[in-house]
């Protein structure tokens, strides 16, 4: 019994269409990596938000992903460009955070319909941001269930200009050390929904010579808002469609 051999496939393509070919396989494949990480994005928002609604606190509030389209080139607390707006529940004084309790910031007063203004934790200029009614907590706190955290330690910190740092003064007295987590107290000029997030960890313990009886306390910064690509707004009293904002190149707002 022989076997017959298929006929050898010899149709010769020209430049023009190989070219064509080669094209559209890149085009392919480009959009198939974008999908990859536009799933990546998602699953990013998603745990964010996640993330968020876990450390909810006592207010109503629904939470939103922003995405920030524009930083403010002058480095150290230049506001973000956000790319939602009145329409989708934002007002002025809305609170930013990430990875679910990092306190960002709070968004300018005003906002336009479709875009808003992030003003950044520690801002100069910004009178929220002046004198921080804060709470250091022991480091080994945060390991502990809600019911028995502590309220720790009061103090007022400001900003250190040109920096992501803040500075504070406590009694000597006070136990603090080097890690232990700094969160925003019950502070007016902040919406109920900043309470308790986290500013950041003390990085830095100094006696004072001019004052004995008291130490300087430097907090580093928990965000970094020159580095953000997203953040999670707390929208208060939002109701109906409580799905986060998510941006698609396609769409248009």
């Amino acid at each position: 019994m022989a076997w017959v051999r298929p006929e050898k496939f010899t149709e010769e393509y020209d430049s023009g269409t190989l070219d064509r070919l080669e094209v559209e396989r890149d085009t392919y494949r480009g959009r198939w990596h974008a999908s990859r990480l536009k799933v990546e994005e998602l699953e990013r928002e998603l745990q964010q938000l996640q993330q968020a609604r876990s450390v909810g606190g006592e207010s109503k509030w629904t939470p939103r992903t922003a995405q920030v389209v524009r930083h403010n080139p002058g480095g150290v607390g230049g506001v973000l460009s956000l790319n939602i707006g009145s329409r989708h529940g934002v007002s002025g004084g809305t609170v930013a955070v990430v990875d679910g309790d990092r306190l960002v910031g709070r968004v300018a007063d005003d906002p336009a319909v479709l875009t808003s203004l992030l003003i950044p934790l520690g801002s100069a200029g910004d009178m929220a941001s002046e004198d921080l009614h804060a709470r250091i907590l022991p480091s080994d706190d945060e390991s502990l269930s809600p019911e028995r955290q502590g309220i720790g330690e009061p103090i007022r910190l400001q900003s250190i200009s040109g920096s992501n740092d803040f500075e504070g003064l406590v009694e000597r007295r006070v136990a603090v050390a080097v890690g232990d987590p700094v969160r925003l107290g019950m502070d007016q000029a902040w919406h109920q929904t900043a309470w308790g997030m986290l500013i950041g960890t003390v990085s830095r313990i100094e006696m004072v010579p001019s004052q004995p009886l008291r130490k300087r306390i430097v907090v580093r910064r928990a965000a970094v808002p020159q580095r953000l690509a997203a953040v999670t707004l707390k929208i208060e009293g939002a109701s109906g469609d409580t799905r986060a904002w998510v941006s698609d190149p396609e769409d248009g707002p």
